[in-house]
């Protein structure tokens, strides 16, 4: 038998994309009729098998701010203490003995690790509640786009249901039904692999090691709540412990140096994590049947030609685009893709003129296009530099900076959905894309056997440098102090960027070319500082009365 609805917004996937955009729709305009189509029967588990559950800072706000999650996520999920890495020494046998990055205490921007089936069954029951209808178990069969209405044909439980929509926002994920239906679909040349499971324990990194030394650069004792990376020549592992007392595991490999067949079962890449990183291997559990999932995937880089149509339909979360995991992107990319589509749909129901609502599809469109342009060159061909810890640590001074300082800013002050603004700072926004291009073509030509520049040392930021990025974040910014903010930050890029590229060239040996940018803001000289590169068995961190403070352990050479 079959029924027929009518609703404003009929939301196709249910996952964390999904459920978020619902409650950003009926938060910003509470007569919005919401329907929700998953095709997973609610609850779920709650550790289940998704890939994000480190939040990044965009999307901490989008959750704790813009949704009033933060008491949810303090309660029931896991506070974050930022990224560290561990770069690879010798037989990586000994924690302690690999250069580290990371905080020694918990940045003023509160983020999570979260149990994704938990939070995403929290995120069911809220839109329920709040009056969204929520379908679970059902499997869209079509959408017939167009007309007054789109319908959305939908199979439950051997019935058949129709739901008529002035708007359809595709999140179903990887399926991407609109991404193919409508064959917007690219795939990114991001030639990376993966694999993920979850085991039902964490892991204590802070226990792997007896050096009180070692113990001591973090003094509480919380390296194991960071979102840790183990990077190697060609791959990266992450850990991220969970609030439910699990841990995720997960790693991303170049098929140049790491083959797929050595990561696409559990007991091969067992056999592969025992030759490079057995004292992680060693915690590990024995057999597959221990473990709670596994995961695989082959180049899952993806994305769409545009995520907004005039034609009412908005495509958000992984059925829009995914880049990384590296740095959490995933969830970024949603709430900004979220946050866009919304922004649309309210003006769009709320009576705005049609010339409105083309302008504002054409901006947002191509917020997300700048955006991934922005993204790529950050990942694309990236894994061979972490072969290199010095080399890594200049990309995660320059990655962290390119994050925080422009787009966080942006986010949290309401200002990525003003296409007026996006214009005002459209130079700067050029010149950040075209720096950090550029950067990223050097840390893959500086991580080279041609390259020796080993008495450079590793890039580390000052004080000013940190505490700019975490506490300017924390705080709100009127339009003309962000304008005033980006200007300043691209400015600090461009320094950053000449003092790696001549630091860097002058310790091989090699010419120090011309700058490539078309405009030069003015530069400074205050914002690095340089730990010497060698076996030297120290912590470097700012002031001890600093907030905000970041070490390297650097590594013996002879190691390296």
């Amino acid at each position: 038998m079959s029924r027929r609805n009518d609703f404003d917004v009929a939301i196709l996937g249910g996952g964390l994309a999904g459920l978020t955009a619902a409650l950003q729709l009926g938060d910003e305009r509470p007569a919005t009729r919401i329907a929700v189509v998953e095709k997973r029967s609610h609850p779920v588990p709650d550790t289940a098998h998704k890939v994000g559950e480190s939040v990044a800072e965009v999307a901490a706000i989008y959750l704790k701010d813009m949704l009033g999650l933060e008491d949810y996520l303090a309660e029931h999920q896991h506070r974050k203490m930022g990224l560290r890495w561990f770069c690879s020494n010798g037989d990586n046998r000994d924690i302690s003995e690999r250069v580290e990055f990371g905080s020694m205490r918990y940045s003023p921007l509160y983020n999570f690790h979260v149990d994704r089936g938990a939070l995403e069954n929290h995120l069911g029951e809220l839109v329920a509640e709040r009056g969204v209808r929520f379908i679970d178990g059902a499997r869209v069969r079509d959408v017939e786009m167009g007309g007054a209405a789109h319908r959305v044909l939908v199979d439950r439980n051997g019935q058949s249901e129709e739901i008529a929509a002035d708007w359809v926002i595709d999140s179903t994920g990887r399926q991407g039904l609109l991404r193919h239906k409508l064959g917007i679909g690219i795939d990114l040349h991001i030639d990376t692999d993966a694999c993920w499971f979850r085991i039902p324990y964490q892991l204590m990194v802070d226990e792997w090691c007896d050096d009180s030394a070692w113990r001591a650069q973090v003094p509480t004792g919380t390296r194991w709540k960071s979102t840790i990376s183990f990077v190697g020549e060609g791959y990266w592992v992450w850990v991220i412990n969970l609030g439910s007392g699990t841990a995720s595991v997960g790693v991303v490999a170049d098929p140049r140096y790491v083959p797929f067949e050595r990561i696409r079962r559990y007991d091969a890449l067992l056999d592969w994590l025992r030759e490079v990183e057995p004292q992680l291997a060693g915690y590990l559990p024995e057999d597959e049947d221990q473990l709670l999932d596994f995961m695989k995937r082959r180049r899952f880089a993806q994305t769409c030609t545009r995520s907004f149509s005039r034609d009412r339909w908005a495509v958000t979360g992984e059925a829009a685009c995914f880049v990384d995991p590296l740095y959490s992107t995933g969830l970024d990319f949603t709430a900004v893709g979220n946050t866009l589509a919304v922004d649309l749909i309210t003006r769009s129901l709320d009576g705005a003129p049609a010339a409105e609502i083309r302008a504002r599809v054409r901006s947002h469109n191509r917020t997300m296009a700048g955006l991934l342009t922005f993204s790529t060159p950050t990942f694309e061909g990236q894994l061979g530099v972490y072969g290199d810890p010095q080399v890594t640590g200049a990309k995660f001074i320059w990655d962290n900076m390119s994050y925080f300082s422009i787009m966080l800013n942006m986010f949290k002050n309401g200002l990525i959905v003003d296409p007026a603004f996006g214009k005002q700072i459209q130079d700067q926004l050029a010149l950040n894309t075209q720096m950090n291009s550029y950067m990223q073509e050097r840390f893959r030509e500086w991580s080279s056997e041609a390259w020796d520049a080993r008495s450079a040392g590793v890039p580390l930021g000052k004080d000013a440098f940190w505490g700019d990025l975490f506490f300017t974040a924390a705080g709100t910014l009127t339009r003309d102090e962000l304008a005033a903010h980006v200007e300043t930050s691209v400015a600090r890029l461009h320094s950053i960027s000449r003092e790696m590229v001549v630091r860097m060239c002058e310790a091989a040996g090699r010419p120090v070319p011309d700058d490539p940018f078309a405009h030069v803001p003015v530069a400074r000289d205050d914002l690095l500082e340089w730990a010497a590169y060698s076996g030297e068995r120290r912590p470097f961190s700012l002031e001890d009365d600093s907030e905000i403070t970041w070490h390297v352990h650097p590594a013996p050479l002879s190691a390296v």
